[in-house]
C-alpha cells in the first residue's frame, strides 16, 4: 500500500558533491548526505502515477545527471521515511559505490529491437505435458535471452563497458541497455547505424545518451 502521509520521496543516489538545498525544474530538492552517499530527496507525499509525473522526474534526472558528480536515477515512487533510508542506504553502501564507479563517465544508449525471435518457433515446437514442466519452462523464459541480443553484442562490445537485457518490455522483442563511456558515443553510434541491416526482419530503434537508469541498483 502506498503511504499517503508526507515522508521522504528519492529521486536519486549520487557522489558527494551536489549542494545541500537546490531547485530543479520547480522541485525543491536536499541533499541528504549518508555516510559517502547523497540521497536526492524531496519531502512531500508521494506523487500519483500519471504519465506527466513520469515525464517530470525523467527530466529532473536528465538535469542532474548533465553534470558531475555521477548520480544513479531511483525508480518512480521511491518513497520512504528519513530512518528507512538512512539503513537502507548503509546496508547497500558497497554495491553503491561500485555503481558509481562503473557508471563515471558514462551514459546509457538503448537498443529495442522489435518483431518475432528466431527462437519463437523452437518455443513453439516444444509441447508441455504437465503442470510442473509448464512451469518449468516459464522460469527458462524468464532467463531466456533471444538470439538477436548475441548480434548486439558481437557488434558492439568493443564500445561499451557494461550490458543489460530485457525481454518483453513496452511490446519489444528485446531491450538491450549499454553503458557507453562518453569518449567511445560517436563510435557507438557509428557501430549501431549498421544494426538493422543485421537483424533483418526486425524493426531496431537506438535511442540515447540517456541517464544511466539500467545501471542503477533496484533499492526500493
Amino acid at each position: 500500500m502506498q503511504p499517503t502521509s508526507e515522508g521522504i520521496y528519492v529521486y536519486a543516489l549520487a557522489e558527494r558533491g551536489l549542494p545541500r538545498h537546490f531547485t530543479v525544474l520547480g522541485r525543491r530538492l536536499h541533499a541528504l548526505l549518508i555516510d559517502d552517499v547523497a540521497a536526492v530527496i524531496e519531502r512531500r507525499q508521494p506523487p500519483e502515477f500519471t504519465t506527466e509525473a513520469v515525464r517530470h522526474q525523467h527530466a529532473i534526472i536528465m538535469r542532474l545527471s548533465s553534470r558531475p558528480p555521477v548520480v544513479l536515477p531511483a525508480r518512480f515512487g521511491s518513497f520512504t521515511d528519513e530512518r528507512s533510508l538512512r539503513t537502507l542506504v548503509s546496508r547497500h553502501r558497497q554495491e553503491m559505490l561500485e555503481a558509481f564507479e562503473q557508471a563515471r563517465g558514462c551514459a546509457q544508449m538503448t537498443v529495442r529491437i522489435f518483431g518475432p525471435s528466431a527462437d519463437s518457433a523452437d518455443h513453439a515446437r516444444a509441447g508441455v505435458r504437465t503442470g510442473t514442466e509448464f512451469l518449468e519452462r516459464a522460469r527458462a523464459r524468464m532467463k531466456h535471452v533471444p538470439r538477436e541480443a548475441g548480434i548486439v553484442r558481437a557488434a558492439m562490445s568493443e564500445v561499451v563497458k557494461a550490458e543489460r537485457v530485457a525481454t518483453g518490455e513496452r511490446n519489444g522483442l528485446l531491450t538491450v541497455f549499454h553503458l557507453v563511456p562518453l569518449e567511445w558515443l560517436e563510435s557507438y553510434r557509428q557501430r549501431a547505424s549498421g544494426l538493422q541491416s543485421l537483424l533483418p526482419g526486425h524493426a531496431v530503434r537506438v535511442t540515447g545518451p540517456w541517464p544511466v537508469f539500467a545501471f542503477a541498483p533496484e533499492l526500493f
